[in-house]
């Protein structure tokens, strides 16, 4: 029976640059990096990884692989101050939707494409811990 989500790991070809966004984007300092792995534990405790496929895992993962059919979902304290700090980053490539926009259900969220093609919802909550309240 499914528990949990726990973890998200993503395929990049250079998880230094990755690496310095999500930091910066963020404000979450990696827990360990080198130039082929780099995870972030988040204060929900979920990780997300990043890492650069090579050997055995370069037959599954492709660094350069389309990204457009999925968004993962991030929720931030204040999704406006997180726009403005992501909008100031211009070292690297990525795109933003537009500013937030508030929805239907409750949350106030904006899309981030990230330097390596991978899609994020960047949202506030309504609820305290950050979860969608059950309706």
């Amino acid at each position: 029976m499914l528990v949990a989500s726990s973890h998200v790991t993503l395929a990049s070809g250079d998880v230094p640059r990755i690496t310095r966004f999500f930091s910066q984007a963020f404000g979450v300092p990696p827990v360990f990096e080198n130039d082929m792995f780099s995870e972030f534990v988040l204060p929900s405790k979920f990780r997300v990884a990043f890492f650069k496929p090579v050997g055995a895992s370069a037959r599954s993962f492709r660094a350069a692989a389309e990204r457009d059919g999925s968004a993962l979902g991030l929720t931030v304290a204040d999704v406006d101050v997180a726009y403005r700090s992501i909008e100031a980053l211009r070292e690297v490539p990525f795109q933003v939707s537009g500013p937030p926009k508030d929805h239907p259900w409750g949350e106030r969220s904006f899309l981030l494409t990230d330097p390596d093609g991978n899609r994020w919802e960047i949202a506030q909550s309504p609820s305290p811990d950050g979860m969608l309240t059950d309706r």
